[in-house]
């Protein structure tokens, strides 16, 4: 086939992504006007903040990780209409990640000095972030359902709600940032706890919504309670022989994340805040990419498993030349607008210029992102090569960026620009991995069929 006339890959890839595309749009715009909200309070309460988000951010990896392991299953289910199965992959998905979930609240309730006190040694950084973390430990469990619903949905081809999700949580959390944090409509003005208040509050009604959807308009799934129940033992060693691996990428991902955040606050709350300001910026540029990936996905798992490979190759090569694409204009879009994203911020001057110098590395990492991470969230994920994903983020993670990251702010004395390149390096080094991987002939494991 020629691929370029295939209209109906076209179609369906934007189908997907466009939605997926908007809701990365909207969760990022929600971090957005969390970080500009919180940030407006200074220095000290954005970067408590930012250390205590990045216990979420591991906990959602983790989540992710199970979400992406299920995702895999179900898309390739999918290509073989065979819902039984894939009400049994849900129920092992959600107990997972309930049982995971769990463990990260009572760590973020019960121990939350302790928590802080592992990310930053700044004692200004840790009072600060101890009342906010303790809330925000509710929406964990919140968020554990919704993203394992909002998956499978997608996984399904059913896109529409996770946009309605997204577009109600960030309407909620910026109206309740506003009201709670500042002390508007009658409120008092509780300043980060605030934020976190908003936050358990916009995850409650996202996951009334999802579940509102299921119960009233869904009729492909047409899952019930007794669905989360059970999961039978094949679907367990399915996922335990394919899901686990990306359930360890993401942990492990996760992880080295969880690291970078340890390093970086260790050179003071400037650049704690300024890292914050960077990271979200990226994930704002990138955030169509993400959502041709998580497109990608589908559609390769899809056709793996209705058995139609030579359509899966021919996908994957066209969805790589997109990746790049989209990576090149990605870094020139955090090139020509570091500065200008930067001014939204309400911080001090040294913080704006670490900021724009972090972007400047940003920009200089992120094409790399561009390919590699669709490749890997999309391409490899779809077609089953999930241990070739794991093996990467490991040697990458604990190999390149934490070794780099660590001696250039301990030993080798870098700017802090320097060392937040070093936490991006591996960026670059995995695209040639993403590409000699997908022009072999080992990457497409059916696991529907194994």
């Amino acid at each position: 086939m020629t691929l370029v006339k295939d209209r109906k890959f076209y179609i369906s890839l934007l189908t997907l992504a466009l939605p997926a595309a908007l809701q990365q749009l909207v969760s990022l715009g929600l971090n957005l006007a969390d970080n500009v909200m919180v940030g407006s309070l200074g220095e000290t309460a954005l970067g408590a903040v930012s250390q205590a988000n990045r216990v979420a951010t591991f906990m959602m990896m983790f989540i992710k990780g199970v979400s992406a392991g299920t995702a895999v299953l179900i898309s390739q289910y999918w290509g073989k209409r065979d819902l039984p199965r894939i009400r049994n992959i849900f129920a092992v998905g959600i107990q997972t990640s309930l049982f995971v979930a769990l463990i990260f609240w009572g760590l973020a309730y019960f121990l939350p000095r302790e928590v802080l006190g592992f990310l930053t040694d700044n004692p200004a950084l840790i009072n600060a972030g101890i009342p906010y973390l303790r809330i925000a430990a509710w929406s964990y469990l919140l968020y554990a359902v919704s993203e394992n619903l909002i998956v499978m949905l997608r996984s399904v081809e059913v896109v529409r709600v996770a946009l309605w999700v997204s577009t109600a949580s960030l309407l909620i959390n910026v109206a309740g940032n506003y009201v709670l944090i500042f002390g508007r409509l009658g409120f008092p003005a509780l300043g980060a706890q605030g934020a976190a208040i908003a936050t358990v509050f916009a995850r409650a009604c996202e996951l009334a919504i999802v579940i509102g959807f299921l119960i009233f308009r869904d009729t492909r799934l047409k899952l019930r309670l007794r669905d989360v129940l059970y999961g039978s033992r094949e679907i367990w060693g399915r996922f335990l022989r394919y899901g686990l691996p990306l359930v360890a990428a993401d942990v492990s991902w996760g992880l080295v994340g969880l690291l970078k955040g340890v390093i970086i606050g260790r050179l003071g709350t400037d650049a704690v805040a300024a890292g914050s300001i960077a990271d979200t910026m990226l994930d704002l540029v990138m955030m169509f990419m993400r959502g041709i990936a998580a497109a990608s996905g589908v559609l390769i798992g899809k056709t793996v498993g209705a058995r139609e490979y030579d359509k899966t190759r021919a996908y994957a090569k066209m969805l790589q030349v997109i990746f790049f694409g989209f990576g090149i204009l990605a870094a020139g879009l955090t090139f020509l607008c570091r500065a200008v994203m930067v001014d939204f911020y309400s911080v001090s001057d040294a913080t704006k210029d670490a900021a724009r110098e972090f972007l400047l590395y940003g920009a200089a990492t992120i094409w790399g992102t561009g390919y590699a991470a669709g490749c890997f969230q999309g391409i490899n994920r779809g077609a089953g090569d999930v241990k070739f994903v794991l093996r990467t983020n490991l040697v990458c993670g604990f190999g390149l960026v934490l070794p780099l990251a660590a001696l250039g702010a301990f030993v080798w004395g870098c700017t802090p620009a320097v060392v937040y390149f070093f936490t991006r390096i591996d960026q670059i080094v995995k695209v040639p991995l993403a590409y000699f991987r997908l022009r072999g002939k080992r990457w497409i494991t059916n696991v529907t069929e194994c």
